[in-house]
C-alpha cells in the first residue's frame, strides 16, 4: 500500500511539470514565471533521482529524472523568452545538481533533506515574490501550482510512512510555501475577474 502511494505521489509529480511547460508554450510568453524556480526544480528533482537509487525507491528514481528533463525544458524556454544567456544558467543549474548529490554521498540523508530543502523553498519563495510583483500572471500555470502542493503533501505523508527523513523535512517546508504560492495565485486571480466583471 505505501508503496503504491509513493507510486502515485511520483505519477502526479510527473504530471505536475506539463500544465506549466504546455502553457508557456501554448501561450508563448514566461510572464510571472520564475527562472529560479525551475533551476531549482531541475536541480532538485535531479538530486532527488540520485537519493531515490540511494535508498532503493524507485518511486523517486525514473520519476525525477523525467521532472529533472521537464524542468530543463521550461529553464531554456525561459531563457529563450527573456534573451538571457544559456550557459552560465544551465551551468549554475548543473552546479545546483553536482552540490546537492555530494551532500547526499558524503553527508548521508538527514543533512540531505535540511541542504535540499533550502533550493526548493527558495525557488518558492522566489516564485511567489514574483506572483507578488509582477503585473502579469499569464504565464504561470494554476494547476502547476495546485499540483506542486498535492505532491509535496504525499512525499511528506510518504516520508512519515517510510521513515525517510530528507522527505519529511524537505517536502514538510516545500509543501509549505507551496501553500502559500497558490494561495497568492487564487486571490491574484479573483481580484483580476472581479475587476472584469465589475468593467462590463
Amino acid at each position: 500500500m505505501i508503496d503504491l502511494f509513493g507510486w502515485v505521489a511520483a505519477a502526479i509529480g510527473i504530471a505536475m511539470n506539463v500544465p506549466q511547460l504546455v502553457r508557456i508554450l501554448r501561450v508563448r510568453t514566461s510572464a510571472g514565471v520564475s527562472l529560479r524556480l525551475w533551476q531549482v526544480q531541475a536541480s532538485t528533482t535531479g538530486a532527488w533521482m540520485v537519493h531515490g537509487f540511494i535508498v532503493g525507491k524507485m518511486q523517486m528514481q525514473w520519476p525525477n529524472m523525467l521532472m529533472a528533463a521537464f524542468g530543463l525544458l521550461v529553464v531554456v524556454f525561459v531563457l529563450r523568452d527573456r534573451r538571457q544567456a544559456m550557459v552560465p544558467q544551465l551551468l549554475l543549474t548543473f552546479g545546483m545538481w553536482a552540490l546537492l548529490v555530494s551532500v547526499e554521498v558524503f553527508l548521508g540523508a538527514v543533512v540531505f533533506g535540511f541542504v535540499v530543502a533550502v533550493p526548493q523553498v527558495l525557488g518558492q519563495a522566489a516564485q511567489l515574490r514574483e506572483m507578488i510583483t509582477a503585473p502579469d500572471l499569464s504565464g504561470v500555470s494554476s494547476g502547476f501550482l495546485a499540483i506542486m502542493l498535492v505532491v509535496q503533501a504525499m512525499w511528506f505523508t510518504f516520508g512519515i510512512w517510510t521513515v525517510d527523513w530528507s522527505l519529511i523535512i524537505a517536502a514538510g517546508a516545500t509543501a509549505s510555501l507551496a501553500l502559500l504560492n497558490l494561495t497568492v495565485y487564487t486571490v491574484r486571480w479573483l481580484r483580476a475577474r472581479s475587476a472584469v466583471t465589475l468593467a462590463v
